[in-house]
């Protein structure tokens, strides 16, 4: 065997190790908490759900939840998801039958801190309730939202997704 090849090896046997090493370290953690992570989500939904449409009961269905109450269906909560100007923005969603939202909440978001994130402030997202979805859109594109100054891209980050996720459940009910 040439210096050269024993010099390679000598390199790349332990880095190898180190991957499967650090590789099967990765798979033990994660199936470790990936109990927990997933209770978490559950609870950061039922949480959502229950502001969405306080007192309601939810049925999911195809990627979204009936509401309803005394056994009468009011409207249907989904999450809508888009990419914000920090990263994913993650908003559940209330929307009447008639086509009209009840409340948004954000559910999760990486937006810049102390401009970006108040998008999930009742500032802006009280402006969603009682707005046909057709008109949930800026001001500046057409729509009634005034855009959080400073953060546009975060704002019509959720208008564009809450609108256009609203717009597939309407079709499917």
């Amino acid at each position: 065997m040439g210096e050269e090849l024993k010099r390679i090896l000598g390199i790349s046997i332990p880095l190898i190790i180190i991957c499967v090493i650090s590789g099967a370290a990765l798979t033990a953690s994660y199936d470790l908490t990936k109990g927990k992570i997933e209770m978490v989500e559950q609870e950061r939904t039922n949480e959502s759900l229950s502001i969405i449409f306080p007192g309601a009961n939810f049925t999911e269905m195809n990627g979204y939840y009936i509401a309803t109450v005394s056994g009468e269906e009011i409207g249907y909560a989904f999450i809508a998801t888009g990419k914000g100007y920090g990263g994913t923005i993650k908003t559940m969603v209330g929307m009447y039958k008639n086509g009209t939202i009840s409340r948004i909440h954000v559910v999760s978001q990486s937006e810049t801190p102390g401009l970006g994130t108040m998008i999930a402030e009742p500032d802006f997202t009280s402006q969603f309730s009682g707005k046909p979805v057709e008109d949930v859109r800026l001001k500046q594109d057409g729509g009634v939202i005034d855009a959080i100054t400073g953060a546009t891209i975060s704002s019509r980050a959720i208008t564009d997704t809450v609108r256009e996720r609203a717009e597939v459940v309407m079709n499917e009910t």
